[in-house]
């Protein structure tokens, strides 16, 4: 009978040890899961920046690309105007000679 007694304390302590031990991992899943979302939100954050990052660039790329192209036109339309200074009359037959 000792043996049927021993048998029944160590079941009546096993189970509610067993289930203690359950609930541990499963809030141990349950952290591991809510991290794993949170580095899933945090890389979707990445990408969106990213993106964000890359589009301000091209913005500002364009900005610059019409800014060179406004003053290789600007210089283009120097070289074909004329001097501020001109020739005088004197100076033209001077060449001439």
């Amino acid at each position: 009978m000792d043996i049927v007694g021993l048998a029944a304390v160590i079941l009546t302590f096993t189970v509610p040890l067993y289930a203690i031990y359950r609930g541990y991992n499963q809030s141990d899943d349950k952290m591991e899961l809510k991290k794993m979302k949170e580095q899933r939100r945090l890389e979707e954050i990445k990408q969106e920046n990213y993106l964000l990052e890359n589009e301000s660039m091209r913005i500002e790329l364009d900005k610059i690309k019409k800014e060179n192209a406004r003053k290789q036109k600007a210089l283009e339309n120097k070289e074909n105007s004329r001097w501020l200074i001109e020739e005088t009359e004197d100076e033209k037959k001077d060449k001439a000679e």
